[in-house]
């Protein structure tokens, strides 16, 4: 009866450990590209950071959950397929950020600066928005980002901005 329970112990454990390679099918490749940013009439760039692109759901289920650290000139674009009101949260993210919601233009409509790290509070824009841009926290003030400017991507329909 001993060896049953001391057998089970080890069965236990060893199921409740993490795989030291991980399960292949199970990790998530995000593609990585360059945004620009403008002021809102095109006429000044104001930051460029490289962005990791979030643009089927499981890509934006993980997002930046999990990251110890974030690199000032990095962070997640989150591309959804309609334009709405979209809700985020800080769930399993170690690290505050400053979430930008972008409409299908281009421009940024909303900033929630400084997300609490860990929260499960809900994190929603008032106006529709189609993408929603994370970098570290802190940074939106730091670069300047003001209502109205514009997000140079290839999703963004930048034409109808002017």
């Amino acid at each position: 009866m001993r060896r049953f329970f001391f057998l089970m112990l080890i069965v236990f454990t060893a199921a409740c450990l993490p795989e030291k390679n991980g399960n292949k099918a199970d990790r998530i490749v995000f593609e990585k590209e360059t945004i620009r940013i403008f002021d809102q009439n095109l006429n000044r760039k104001k930051v460029e950071i490289n962005v990791e692109i979030a643009d089927t759901e499981s890509k934006r289920m993980r997002g930046l959950m999990y990251r110890t650290e974030l690199a000032d000139n990095a962070g997640m674009l989150f591309l959804f397929p309609t334009n709405r009101k979209i809700s985020m949260w800080m769930a399993n993210t170690p690290v505050s950020l400053d979430m930008i919601f972008i409409d299908e233009r281009g421009r940024i409509q909303e900033i929630a600066e400084n997300t609490v790290p860990f929260s499960h509070d809900v994190i929603r824009s008032e106006n529709k928005a189609i993408s929603v841009l994370e970098i570290k926290g802190g940074l939106s003030k730091h670069f300047n980002l003001q209502l109205g400017d514009i997000v140079e991507h290839p999703f963004f329909k930048l034409e109808k901005a002017k």
